[in-house]
């Protein structure tokens, strides 16, 4: 990630609580997709699986968000089950791990054969490398559009932008 990127999302980190900044990256990251070309975007802001982006070609994916300051995240039974259940529809079970640090990327991970427990982000194998390649750049790009706004208002704001685009938002 951009070092702008990482100084913008460490100031949304210090102002809100860890688990709102998470819910505030998944947004961010729902906002990628759809400006990826992702033209069914459904966003979770409560249970379920945080994330399902659907291509026009058909390609969907289901994205369990993870954020953390530290070197692990926990990858929940919650969430190996949400994942499971997205995968009976059609998709494919995606784990997007965002490590704020300097120099760390935002990544993908196959998820459909990973078990809960405490992850350590660096032996998170079966990267995917064109979720990687397309959407890191865009997410450089919808923090830099969307920080001073998203530092004032949080997740309503870009609840409304998810919205504008078109995206489902469930709150």
């Amino acid at each position: 990630m951009k070092t702008e990127t990482y100084d913008k999302l460490k100031k949304l980190y210090d102002k809100y609580n860890a688990q709102e900044f998470g819910k505030i990256c998944q947004k961010l990251l729902a906002l990628s997709f759809c400006n990826a070309g992702y033209g069914h975007i459904v966003e979770r802001g409560v249970q379920g699986v945080d994330v399902d982006a659907v291509k026009e070609n058909g390609e969907r994916y289901a994205i369990e968000v993870k954020t953390s300051k530290y070197d692990t995240i926990n990858f929940q039974k919650k969430d190996v089950e949400g994942l499971q259940k997205r995968k009976v529809d059609g998709y494919k079970p995606v784990l997007a791990v965002l490590r704020l640090n300097r120099f760390s990327n935002l990544i993908f991970v196959k998820a459909d054969n990973l078990d809960a427990g405490i992850k350590h982000i660096d032996n998170l194998f079966y990267h995917i490398n064109e979720l990687e390649e397309t959407i890191s750049p865009i997410f450089d790009e919808i923090v830099r559009t969307h920080y001073y706004n998203t530092l004032k208002n949080g997740q309503k704001y870009l609840d409304d932008q998810l919205k504008k685009v078109g995206a489902e938002v469930n709150e």
